[in-house]
């Protein structure tokens, strides 16, 4: 397990892939900063934090290029031929999937706020800005982690990058439409939801509904895991 752990760390070290990810979603936002969009870093966090789609499609994409690159090219198999255990496998590309996406959640909206507020100024003080952007990424962070353990299922399922990238950004737009449209129809079990608990998480103090959001994250992001080990298992190579 150690050596697998090595081998993902060298492979997140030495990959462009999670910093091109971040560079084009920061561009985009560049775009809103400079064309007057966001008037201030703080109207920038409050805007970002509820702009849900945007840092999944980067985790979706994220997660079909570095997960799937060992099938593609064959290492796969290289790693069960010497002997590894296959959860073993699965479990040290959940951790680099993982901490990548983690990295992904605080740099982009980080790069955003901060630009925002070199460009724009604060309302505030930048100080109480960075504070409150810590205190956003800390909440948001448990409810992001069950909705991409989706996509990190629907890697190791599909085993093709591009059907994994393109059903993984289906399911991301399609939970954030629905959830929001149900919600709005009264659906008030859905106060439940990571989704809607995302929409609140700058606004509102931590409450019943996000405690109990959290913990239906973590528990959906623990069985995404479970069944991609579950199926790795059963895979011939």
């Amino acid at each position: 397990m150690r050596n697998l752990i090595k081998a993902e760390r060298f492979k997140f070290l030495h990959s462009s892939t999670l910093w091109i990810v971040i560079a084009v979603l920061f561009a985009f936002c560049s775009i809103s900063i400079l064309t007057g969009v966001y008037d201030s870093a703080e109207s920038a966090l409050r805007s970002i934090s509820k702009d849900i789609p945007i840092p999944l499609l980067g985790c979706s994409v994220y997660g079909a290029i570095i997960l799937l690159d060992d099938f593609s090219n064959g290492m796969i198999k290289h790693y069960i031929a010497s002997g590894y255990k296959r959860a073993f496998i699965i479990l040290a590309k959940f951790i680099h999937y993982i901490f990548g996406c983690c990295v992904l959640l605080f740099v982009y909206p980080l790069l955003c706020v901060t630009f925002t507020a070199i460009v724009r100024g604060v309302e505030t003080s930048f100080v109480l800005v960075m504070q409150q952007f810590i205190l956003v990424f800390i909440k948001s962070l448990p409810l992001y982690l069950g909705i991409v353990g989706i996509f990190f299922l629907a890697c190791i399922l599909l085993q093709n990058a591009a059907i994994a990238m393109a059903v993984s950004v289906a399911v991301s737009i399609s939970l954030v439409v629905f959830s929001n449209k149900l919600y709005a129809n009264n659906f008030d079990i859905l106060k439940y939801s990571p989704i809607i608990q995302l929409n609140e998480v700058a606004a509102t103090p931590i409450s019943c509904e996000y405690l109990i959001a959290v913990v239906i994250s973590i528990l959906f992001l623990n069985i995404c895991l479970c069944g991609s080990i579950i199926k790795f298992e059963h895979d011939e190579y």
